[in-house]
């Protein structure tokens, strides 16, 4: 008896301590983490979601209509430039932002958070390829017949899928943030 007293029950004691400090430690880490990450994804989900059927149906056509009917005026051409920059602009701030912090955030995450990682990162790459085939087909769908109509049309395969990749990086996004809820504590 005295020997419990006087030795297990400290060292039992002092090891449930040091579990519950790194337990906390832990949770600690992984809040800040989270935290940070979820900052970083907020703003490269909102720059992957520029609507790009808003984009590409209203914006694009505009530029196009103002560059027709200016003649290509010079100050219309540089408007129009803006506007296919800020669009491929948008999307590779988006992918960088979305990207810089994985490393750290992989080092305290759970391996299934770290899949819904990966897969987020997949789609926002193939969003990322998918850019020069869209740009590609913009340009071949600007014929001189539609600067004679100023009829544009930007309906593309292409367009859809990204789209859909837009709104699939979304979901993706809104699961991470379920899964990054739970793992701290924060059932939704």
């Amino acid at each position: 008896m005295v020997f419990i007293s006087s030795g297990l029950l400290p060292f039992l004691l002092h090891k449930y301590k040091v579990a519950r400090e790194r337990a906390e430690k832990l949770f600690d880490t992984r809040k800040s983490e989270y935290q940070e990450y979820f900052k970083r994804m907020e703003d490269a989900a909102r720059q992957s979601s520029q609507v790009y059927d808003e984009y590409l149906s209203v914006t694009l056509p505009n530029a196009s209509r103002k560059l027709y009917e200016s003649n290509s005026s010079p100050e219309a051409l540089v408007e129009y430039q803006q506007v296919m920059n800020d669009f491929t602009k948008g999307i590779n701030q988006g992918f960088q932002k979305a990207t810089t912090e994985l490393t750290s955030l992989r080092i305290v995450c759970t391996p299934t958070l770290a899949i819904l990682l990966d897969s987020f990162e997949k789609q926002y790459t193939t969003l990322m390829g998918l850019q020069p085939k869209m740009l590609e087909e913009i340009r071949l769908a600007m014929t001189p017949e539609s600067f004679i109509t100023g009829d544009f049309n930007f309906e593309t395969p292409t367009k859809e899928l990204m789209v859909d990749l837009g709104n699939k990086i979304k979901e993706t996004r809104d699961e991470i943030i379920v899964l990054m809820r739970r793992e701290l504590g924060y059932e939704s």
